[in-house]
């Protein structure tokens, strides 16, 4: 990529992965965190060590402290042996503490402890262990909004901020988006033994106009299954419905723009002519069956039986498309 956000990330990481000062990644979920922290890794003087990885939103608030710092055979019932936690695992390496802003506050503490004394104790164990490991810690919130709320500490906050990483969101660097098509569209046809793989103008505008919600990875997931799905030609029916509708909004509303100007309508009649042609369009997509025609949209069926009242459109539920009645707009 080449948005200055993001580059300004990276060339940030670049510089920082040679020292062992602890590094805090914030960024939407799907933005790269992860791949980040492994570039950070294999860029240092650790690369030799393991990375081990721990996504703290995943790991029940019970098992987390054992999972992290092991614990000793007898510590609990069921504890029948020794185990080994991740701060161990991860000794002479990295160790990447994922959705830490998920943390329970109790366990920050002792993460806080850990960090600073470069030791830990197992559970049940009486003796404190050495544990040479670089902290990479990395969130999908605002940690500092979550310490004026009161749910991350203020300590560990700044003690993560040795190096702090700031991902921006795919909407944020569009820019960004034909090189990732390319790549991603590569990888796929690769992946999936395809000799090619290209996009259609109309498919190509569907990506351009959908927010992305689930940034690069979603991207990524769309891109495959278009690749799967297609006969080496994307068109908009090969990708899923939320980022088709995307496209047929921005292609109708644009088309309409045009007519209207040219042809001296008011807004409100134009409105009308958008919903009705997208309304058409999504049943002829789906068959007809309405509850399927409103999920493409975005709409409730409720709010879809409504507008197809309001406009006059004799569509029958199942398999045939609709028509439009003969009493014109």
């Amino acid at each position: 990529g080449s948005s200055p956000a993001f580059v300004q990330a990276l060339e940030a990481g670049r510089r920082g992965a040679p020292t062992d000062l602890t590094v805090l990644i914030e960024g939407e979920s799907g933005t790269g965190k992860e791949l980040l922290a492994q570039a950070i890794h294999r860029a240092s003087a650790r690369k030799g060590g393991p990375l081990v990885a721990v996504n703290c939103a995943a790991i029940p608030e019970g098992l987390l402290e054992s999972e992290l710092f092991g614990h000793e055979r007898g510590a609990f019932t069921g504890a029948v042996r020794t185990r080994v936690g991740r701060f161990e695992l991860a000794r002479g390496g990295t160790l990447f503490l994922d959705e830490i802003g998920d943390m329970p506050l109790g366990m920050q503490a002792k993460i806080l402890r850990a960090i600073e004394e470069r030791r830990i104790e197992r559970i049940g164990g009486n003796r404190p262990i050495d544990v040479d490991v670089r902290i990479i810690a990395a969130t999908n919130q605002t940690l500092g909004r979550l310490v004026e709320e009161g749910r991350f500490r203020a300590d560990l906050f700044y003690r993560l901020h040795g190096i702090q990483l700031r991902l921006p969101p795919l909407r944020e660097r569009l820019d960004d988006l034909p090189e990732l098509i390319n790549t991603f569209l590569d990888r796929a046809r690769r992946k999936l033994s395809r000799t090619t793989a290209t996009l259609s103008d109309e498919a190509l505008q569907c990506l351009w106009v959908h927010k992305w919600p689930g940034n690069v990875r979603e991207l990524k997931h769309v891109l495959e299954g278009a690749v799967l799905l297609s006969d080496g030609i994307i068109r908009p029916e090969h990708l899923p419905p939320a980022v088709q509708t995307a496209g047929v909004t921005k292609l109708s509303t644009a088309s309409a723009s045009a007519s209207a100007i040219a042809s001296g309508r008011s807004l409100d009649e134009t409105l009308d002519d958008v919903e009705r042609q997208m309304i058409l369009a999504a049943l002829g997509r789906t068959g007809g069956v309405q509850v399927r025609a409103a999920r493409l949209l975005g709409i409730t069926e409720q709010s879809l039986w409504y507008r197809i009242k309001k406009h006059g459109i004799q569509a029958r539920v199942m398999d045939s498309a609709p028509t439009a009645s003969s009493v014109g707009k």
